[in-house]
């Protein structure tokens, strides 16, 4: 009897061991519940928990994630509205994923990393939720360092490919919402009749100039105002026929020039500037009232 009683005793024993064993490499590994040190499809390390969701940094500015992918960057030459600047259409490789701000930077948030208030004269500044406007592209890259500073994090403008990747988020029409221009009411705010009643273009989106961040429904990377309220900086030099010359992976532009890129349109554009595939350029020290700029936060 005692000795069967040993054998059920160390067979228990053992089946414990097992347990624990299991339990802590799967914990170590990443396997286990939270997945602590996850990879990423592409073998990099990231933090976050659900690839889906939304996150949040010290100063309530919010971050999706864009995972690595191919797209056709530019415009076919038939596509309404295109630009030369905007051929040849090219395939472009994003290699690796990153976070970017799901609205442009807010008059809140800017003030709150560089203590001073951007924005239109004439209008009030508590409009806290407005995206700041009149921001330089050297102003956008003391916000991204001051924040990078401040959180131990890299935060920078988009390149002008990650950037037209993200507004399309897998869609290969004029406008990341389809091609209707009728269709920008509920997904832009662009040039209003009001703005412009001598030659009655635009449309009735309820704004007549910029709009709160987010008052439009975002694309399908969750992203808003990737058309229209405010012209967005990125981090390229300008070049018109630098699609020609651009390479496959991961371009970031020009070695020199003498214009930054801006891209997305504004309260102020019809359509056809506030197109994917459209770009422009303007000198890295222009301030005016339809320029902003949204950040990345890159995912390691």
């Amino acid at each position: 009897m005692k000795r069967i009683i040993y054998i059920i005793l160390a067979g228990v024993l053992i089946a414990c061991t097992i347990f624990i064993t299991t339990k802590s490499a799967s914990h170590v590994s990443g396997r286990g519940p939270g997945r602590v040190g996850a990879q990423h499809p592409g073998g990099q390390r990231f933090r976050r928990l659900d690839p889906n969701s939304v996150i949040t940094n010290s100063i309530s500015m919010k971050f999706a994630y864009i995972p690595p992918g191919e797209f056709m960057m530019g415009s076919a030459p038939d596509e309404k509205g295109r630009a030369p600047d905007e051929g040849p259409q090219h395939l472009v490789k994003i290699s690796r994923g990153f976070y970017m701000s799901i609205t442009q930077v807010t008059r809140a948030q800017y003030m709150a990393v560089t203590g001073s208030n951007p924005g239109l004269r004439f209008l009030k500044p508590d409009k806290a939720e407005l995206p700041a406007d009149s921001i330089s592209w050297f102003n956008a890259v003391l916000f991204c360092r001051k924040l990078s500073e401040a959180e131990g994090r890299i935060y920078r403008l988009p390149t002008e490919a990650e950037w037209e990747y993200a507004c399309r988020a897998g869609t290969t029409t004029r406008f990341s919402f389809g091609d209707k221009d009728s269709d920008f009411p509920i997904y832009a705010n662009i040039i209003t009749v009001v703005v412009d009643p001598a030659r009655q273009v635009g449309f009735k989106d309820g704004y007549n100039m910029m709009a709160p961040v987010a008052s439009f429904r975002p694309n399908a990377f969750g992203l808003y105002d990737m058309h229209g309220n405010i012209y967005e900086w990125c981090s390229d030099w300008y070049g018109g026929d630098y699609y020609s010359l651009s390479p496959l992976v991961d371009p970031n532009g020009p070695a020199t020039g003498s214009e930054r890129v801006v891209r997305g349109g504004s309260w102020n554009c019809p359509p056809r500037q506030c197109r994917s595939a459209h770009r422009r350029g303007f000198p890295p020290h222009y301030k005016i009232h339809f320029v902003g700029f949204r950040v990345v936060l890159e995912e390691n």
